[in-house]
């Protein structure tokens, strides 16, 4: 289809246009709306992908690729129950497709389920010993629920990354398995290929960080908390920030009033927002201290 091949080779405007001109064609083709939500989703425009999506399913109910991708934008909508049912939508339309198993699984282990989401990870592999994405999410949940397993674990990882060598994934999953074992070099080799092709790739730089965190004890606090933050996002480290004034004026209004206990506490608490806002870049900056590479 056209529109495939705009957003292979990058050109997302075309391809909406080519969507919206495949519309007004076929009004009544699922397949149109479906292409628009790919598109959409290639933009960030969540919400509009639901909606076209919804649009395709309503004309296609038997569809599981239409069900598999509903998910995918329920999933990154927050909408993680709609999103499970929606992917079980799709294996009940196709049973044997090894991908939605490990959609569904991926959906768990994010909330969670990681035990559950393990065997729905082992059940992809049964239908296709080729799935990468299943050998990726098998490796790093078995790592993760069953950590004497690490040989299986990393034996499954590079198994992944044999399938495909140019996915950023497999490398930081497989490091972040020779991290736990102490092989600090190969774990870094892996980090590194990972951000070869995936200079932002989340998993590879806090791999790195904790690589760091491990090697440097000085560095443990400002990485650590640089990575709790990460993972909170914006809205939640304003929520933080905020709290915690609410929690500073609090003390200087009864028992920390006076000086220079006061100003001692406001003090704090600059830094403390200062480094909130900063701990990315700083947590970049140590790393490229360590990794000239980087």
């Amino acid at each position: 289809m056209r529109v495939s091949h705009l957003l292979a080779v990058g050109q997302i405007t075309r391809a909406k246009e080519a969507a919206a001109d495949a519309i007004a064609a076929e009004p009544n083709n699922p397949l149109s709306y479906h292409a628009l939500a790919r598109v959409l989703l290639a933009q960030a425009d969540v919400p509009g992908a639901i909606a076209a999506l919804e649009q395709s399913i309503a004309l296609a109910p038997d569809w599981a690729a239409g069900w598999s991708l509903y998910a995918t934008a329920l999933f990154r909508a927050g909408r993680f129950a709609a999103a499970e049912k929606a992917v079980l939508e799709a294996l009940r339309n196709e049973p044997d497709e090894a991908g939605y198993f490990t959609q569904y699984g991926r959906i768990l282990a994010y909330c969670s389920k990681k035990e559950k989401a393990l065997e729905l990870a082992r059940r992809a592999l049964e239908l296709d010993p080729d799935d990468e994405g299943a050998h990726q999410l098998f490796a790093a949940l078995l790592h993760e629920v069953s950590p004497s397993k690490w040989q299986l674990s990393e034996e499954v990882a590079r198994r992944a990354v044999g399938l495909n060598p140019d996915d950023p994934d497999g490398y930081a999953i497989l490091g972040a398995i020779l991290l736990t074992q102490r092989r600090y070099d190969e774990a870094e080799s892996m980090f590194r290929t990972a951000l070869e092709q995936d200079p932002h790739h989340a998993l590879a730089i806090e791999g790195l960080a904790q690589l760091v965190m491990r090697q440097h004890l000085i560095y443990r606090p400002f990485l650590g908390y640089a990575l709790v933050m990460r993972r909170l996002g914006t809205p939640t480290q304003m929520l933080v920030v905020l709290s915690l004034w609410v929690m500073v004026s609090l003390l200087r209004a009864t028992i920390l009033s006076a000086e220079p206990g006061a100003t001692i506490l406001v003090a704090a608490y600059l830094a403390f927002a200062l480094y909130t806002w900063f701990a990315e870049p700083v947590m970049r900056a140590i790393l490229r201290r360590k990794y000239h590479w980087l």
